[in-house]
């Protein structure tokens, strides 16, 4: 009776912990994203030139890219720019640490002004988000909202840019 009532205890006291497993990593993932976003507006103001965030779901990656530009088209590099930290190409695996391999990129939608959709948003010189691929004046056109929704199971965090381009999490 008595080791009946210890694992009692001791289920009770593991079943709560799976769940903030999941929390953590949905945070830290939700984190990395906010990161990559933050820095492609920083990058974009510091140097002077158009950065775009770039989300692909079916690989589950996140991406910084430069990009080309004239005077009426833009088109992306085509290697992402630099990370701060270890100067490897800003590409962000949804599938390695810190978020695991369970955080899935469930959604990833920006909608301009002109009514167009894109899972990727570029941040100008002033640090303005703006679709900033194609031709003008396309690509000149502003966000009007703009989301990341990451998930595992029952977890969900969705990034949010609008139209400043200030970025919360929810």
């Amino acid at each position: 009776m008595i080791v009946v009532a210890v694992l009692a205890v001791a289920a009770v006291v593991a079943l709560p912990t799976a769940q903030p497993v999941a929390e953590f990593q949905a945070d830290a993932a939700a984190g990395e994203v906010v990161n990559a976003l933050r820095f492609a507006r920083e990058n974009a103001q510091y140097s002077g030139a158009q950065r775009l965030f770039d989300c692909n779901a079916a690989a589950n990656t996140i991406a910084v890219f430069a990009l080309e530009t004239d005077k009426t088209t833009a088109r992306v590099a085509r290697d992402p720019v630099e990370h701060p930290f270890n100067r490897a190409p800003y590409l962000l695996n949804l599938n390695a640490a810190p978020a695991g391999n369970t955080m899935a990129l469930v959604r990833c939608t920006f909608t301009f002004e002109d009514n167009s959709t894109a899972a990727a948003v570029a941040f100008d010189e002033a640090g303005n988000p703006l679709r900033g691929v194609g031709s003008d004046p396309a690509r000149k056109s502003p966000l009007r909202t703009g989301q990341v929704v990451l998930g595992a199971g029952n977890v969900e965090r969705t990034i949010t840019v609008d139209t400043s381009g200030r970025i919360t999490v929810s």
